[in-house]
């Protein structure tokens, strides 16, 4: 993974605590819960939201690098990185996914 799990959960408080400052997020705390344990796991779903979009890319990089393989040719540099590019776009608009 591109992140390390401590990165990734620092921005996932900073995303929560951006978006309850600017009065974004609307939410009831459970009756009697001690204070901070619903920011504890909304921070927590975030985290694994953030988690699952950097495995499907991961998905996404991983069959691209196998259509670039399959190339009967080596290619490198530039090139590469603009097909690398193009097929990336094309897998993640056939599945869906916003990039």
């Amino acid at each position: 993974m591109r992140l390390s799990e401590d990165k990734i959960r620092r921005i996932a408080e900073r995303l929560h605590d951006d978006l309850e400052q600017r009065g974004l997020l609307a939410y009831k705390e459970q009756p009697g819960a001690k204070r901070g344990v619903g920011r504890a796991a909304r921070v927590k779903h975030i985290y694994e939201y953030i988690v699952e979009d950097l495995r499907r890319e991961e998905e996404i990089d991983a069959e691209v690098e196998q259509i670039l393989s399959s190339y009967s040719r080596v290619i490198k540099g530039t090139e590469r990185d603009i097909l690398f590019r193009k097929h990336k776009e094309d897998i993640a608009r056939k599945k869906g996914y916003i990039l």
